[in-house]
Formats: C-alpha cells, sequence, structure tokens
C-alpha cells in the first residue's frame, strides 16, 4: 500500500501528546514491514526531525502556501492509495482517494468557554464535516469513540477506539548517568508531585494549585510539586494564583524538556497527579505506570478508561476532593497498592498492537 500522510501540523515540542502519538505510531507501524511505502508530507520547520529510510519518503511542502494543490500533484503523481492525516482534521477536504483522519476527543463540543472563537469556529467547521467525509476514523479512547457517535451521528463502524502507549523512551533501560545529569540539570529533589502538561485550560492548574493552598493552609502540608510544558492559553491566570497565594517555594516549573529526559523526571517522582477536566486518552498516566509511580487523577473524560483501579480519582471541580486525595497518596500502603495495579494496568498498552489496529483499519478501507 502506497500512504500519505499529513503531517504539516506537528509542531515539535508544541502538541503534546499528539506528537508522541503520531512519531511513535510512524515507527511502530513502518517496522511492522508489510511491504507498505510511506510518504510523509513535511514543512521545514519537522522536516529534519522524520527520518527516511528505504520504504519512507520525506516530501517538503512549501510554508506560507495553500497546501490544496501541492497535495492534489503529490496524490496523482505518486500514486497513492491511502491519505492519513492523523492531526485532527481531513486536508486536503475532498482527496480523491480512500482516507482516514484521527480525531482525539471532541472537547469543544463539551468545553466551548476554553476556546477563542476563532479557534472554536474552525473547529466547529471542520471536525464533523471531516468525519462525515472521510472513510474512517481514529480516536484514543471508548470515551472518544461514544462522544464522536454522540456529536456526529456516524455508524459506530467508522470510528474505532485504539488506545496508546508510554513513548519508547519509557521502555529503554535505566540509565544512572542519565538519571543524575536530569537531578542536577533541573535541581530535583526526589519525592516530589509531577504534573506534566501545558496550560490549557482543560488541564486544570488552577484548582491543584487551590488543592495545594487547602493542604498548606488547613493541615500545614507543603506538598513540592513539579510542572513542565509550553504556556498556553490559561497561563497568566496559572502564573499569577501562584504568585498571589505565595507558591512558588513549592513549585518548580520547568517549560519544555526533551523526550529523553522525561522517564527520569517521572523516576525522581513521589506521585503523578492528573487533574485535566477532559481527555481524549492521557499519555501522562501510561508513563507514570511504566515509571512505577503512583497516580490521582481525575474521575472525567478517559482517564477512568484508562487509569483503570491503578489511581486515586478525585473530582477534579472540588480543590478539597483534591486535597484530600494528594495526602492519601503520601501513605506508604497506599502508594504500594497504586504501584502494583499500575504495572497490571501498564500491560494494557503497547504501540505495536496500536499500529497493527491502525493497518488494519487502513487495510479495511482501501479496495484490494
Amino acid at each position: 500500500m502506497r500512504i500519505g500522510i499529513n503531517l504539516i501540523s506537528v509542531i515539535p515540542g508544541k502538541i503534546g501528546g499528539m506528537e508522541q502519538y503520531v512519531r511513535n505510531l510512524l515507527a511502530y507501524s513502518m517496522k511492522a514491514g508489510d511491504g507498505h511505502s510511506w510518504f510523509l508530507f513535511l514543512t521545514n520547520h519537522n522536516f529534519h526531525t522524520f527520518e527516511a529510510a528505504g520504504n519512507v519518503h520525506k516530501i517538503m511542502i512549501p510554508e506560507n502556501t495553500n497546501p490544496y494543490h501541492i497535495f492534489h500533484h503529490y496524490i496523482r503523481a505518486l500514486k497513492l492509495q491511502l491519505w492519513f492525516c492523523p492531526l485532527l482534521v481531513l486536508n486536503p477536504p475532498d482527496v480523491p482517494i480512500p482516507s482516514v483522519i484521527n480525531i482525539p476527543d471532541i472537547q469543544h463540543e463539551y468545553y466551548p468557554q476554553f476556546f477563542d472563537q476563532h479557534s472554536l469556529r474552525w473547529r466547529l467547521d471542520n471536525y464533523r464535516s471531516s468525519a462525515l467525509r472521510t472513510n474512517a476514523v481514529l480516536t484514543l479512547s471508548q470515551f472518544s469513540k461514544q462522544t464522536i457517535l454522540q456529536k456526529y451521528g456516524l455508524p459506530d463502524h467508522k470510528v474505532h477506539a485504539i488506545h496508546l502507549d508510554a513513548s519508547k523512551e519509557f521502555s529503554l533501560p535505566f540509565d544512572e548517568a542519565l538519571n543524575q545529569h536530569v537531578i542536577q540539570k533541573y535541581q530535583l529533589s526526589p519525592g516530589y508531585g509531577f504534573f506534566p502538561a501545558n496550560t490549557w485550560h482543560h488541564k486544570n492548574h488552577l484548582n491543584l494549585l487551590k488543592a495545594l493552598v487547602i493542604l498548606r493552609e488547613k493541615y500545614g502540608l507543603r506538598i513540592p510539586m513539579v510542572f513542565t510544558g509550553f504556556a498556553q492559553e490559561a497561563n497568566e491566570n496559572v502564573v499569577g494564583y501562584i504568585s498571589q497565594q505565595h507558591l512558588w517555594d513549592q513549585i518548580k516549573w520547568l517549560n519544555y524538556v526533551p523526550q529523553g529526559e522525561m522517564p527520569y523526571l517521572y523516576r525522581n517522582a513521589g506521585f503523578l497527579c492528573f487533574p485535566s477536566l477532559f481527555e481524549g486518552f492521557g499519555i501522562p498516566l501510561v508513563e507514570a505506570m511504566r515509571s512505577q509511580i503512583p497516580i490521582t487523577s481525575s474521575n472525567c473524560g478517559s482517564i477512568p478508561e484508562v487509569a483503570g483501579d491503578a489511581s486515586l480519582l478525585f473530582d477534579p471541580n472540588m480543590p478539597e476532593d483534591i486535597a484530600v486525595k494528594l495526602a492519601a497518596i503520601l501513605q506508604p500502603e497506599i502508594r504500594a497498592d497504586l504501584i502494583a495495579k499500575g504495572n497490571v494496568q501498564a500491560k494494557r498498552f503497547s504501540w505495536d498492537k496500536c499500529a497493527r489496529e491502525t493497518l488494519a483499519v487502513f487495510r479495511s478501507v482501501v479496495p484490494s
């Protein structure tokens, strides 16, 4: 099969878990063989971050141009048989060959207030129409599948829920030298709470911070936290609250961290706290399981599906409940139980399985 993949929206380091999804899915799918030829459509901001090999070919799409006619030209010239858009929408919308898209979630249908008017309008104009036009929609969880079916009125067989896994770096052997490098580079004191997330509104940093204030003011408990991630729409409110409540002595903010160092931020953490209001999957949950640290997380979206019984769940809209769970996860017997359950739950996730199931969808939409 000759597969074209639209990757022009991949911005290295800026799109969180979806970048890991794209890179790992492609790596494991290409490794699976099956005689497929892959054509990656890239721009100059990500061209150098993907590798070409025997059956993998890279095509540069000039930035600041409308790629519509360029895509159509290459689809014909390369005799492509399938067009895959792994990031949100079908582009071009009138692709003349079978197509598959990935919609990780439709958060905008449930929390439109989290989006500026331009972004919301774009999603409303493109998500549903892309889902209706394409041959198959991939998504990341049964939760997301059900929301897509409900909101877009698609037939059940058209939407495929395929779980992800943690990135390959979380399966590499432990490197003590790299571990010490990460500890010293970021001046870490092991045992902190960890929350990796860009400051999008739905990541719910504010209620986690309010829980830290409750623990400090009511119980005299100061839990150190390490945050990573780029500044996004909620950043001004989040940083303002930290300063207003004098929380900087408890919080270390690392911004972007190279992917190879992330496993060591987890390994040195005491726990993961994941208070998100809406997730299509939630890769940090699996990263924490693979790092053998306990989890406390919200009870919303796909999180209970992915975490199973390996997390202390809380109501993310109630800082008091978050505070109770943060205090509980410090108890040794609770920690040990969650880590053991996480080891079991993590076995449900595999990039090999994700790649096999994705390739099966590709084959199902291309005439033999």
